[in-house]
């Protein structure tokens, strides 16, 4: 069956909706220690000219990267499908005192003038969208110019046979050990997302070049999956992720 562009977005906010109260329990989606959150701060940082910028967060989920930018000393505003989802970040930011505007948005089709913001940024969402290329687009239209672009993704599942076997056998030790309730993406939908599994990041570069995007600057971020690994359960060592990274790029001046 083919899904339209209405119905996978339907599909991945009901997705996300049901996931959202046990979102953060999983390592990788929250900050889970003070060390990695220095090194996250450390990373997001490296790219930016100063404090009092003004970040979107996009895809922005329960908050993680847009709070801590707010920490950091940046206006953030952060867009999302999931409502539900955004109401966990909305506890969080009261809970830290950080202000944070949050507002239901498409990450293929923000809600926002040209030129509106000096940092676009975004943690593992590329691989949830049917049109990267557009929405790579997007973000280049809504920064200033000379504006940076940070994404952080990876490769979570490659197609070989050795990653298809250690993800059943983590896939499957959680169904009968793991309660927390993590998103279910059916094959359906998954069959409509280009980069289901992660983008790797030969891949990545030439998306942001295509989309009017210089400068474009690769980290590994592997040694903050290490950080991370004491906090997983044991059945989810399994099948560790293939990559890691953050790339940065700069809007080009003649897009």
């Amino acid at each position: 069956m083919v899904l339209n562009d209405a119905e996978i977005k339907d599909a991945v906010r009901k997705s996300w909706d049901s996931s959202s109260a046990t979102y953060d329990m999983s390592p990788g989606h929250r900050i889970g220690t003070q060390e990695e959150k220095e090194a996250w701060k450390h990373e997001l940082s490296r790219n930016l000219p100063s404090s009092h910028q003004n970040v979107l967060d996009v895809g922005c989920g329960t908050g993680a990267m847009g709070l801590l930018f707010a920490e950091m000393g940046n206006h953030v505003t952060g867009v999302d499908l999931s409502e539900a989802m955004m109401a966990k970040a909305r506890h969080k930011a009261d809970a830290q005192k950080l202000s944070i505007d949050l507002k239901i948005g498409d990450a293929e089709h923000l809600p926002f003038e040209e030129g509106v913001f000096d940092v676009v940024v975004n943690r593992h969402l590329l691989w949830t969208l049917p049109h990267p290329d557009i929405a790579l687009k997007e973000w280049n239209r809504v920064l200033k110019t000379g504006g940076n672009v940070l994404i952080i993704d990876g490769v979570w599942k490659d197609r070989s046979f050795p990653t298809r076997a250690k993800r059943m056998l983590s896939d499957g030790l959680a169904k009968i050990f793991d309660r927390t309730k993590h998103s279910q993406y059916t094959q359906e939908l998954r069959s409509h997302l280009p980069f289901d599994g992660g983008m790797p990041k030969e891949t990545m570069i030439s998306y942001l070049e295509h989309a009017g995007f210089t400068d474009v600057c690769f980290r590994d971020l592997m040694y903050i999956r290490e950080m991370q690994k004491p906090q997983q359960p044991w059945y989810r060592r399994f099948a560790p992720s293939k990559s890691y990274y953050i790339l940065a790029a700069t809007k080009r001046t003649d897009t």
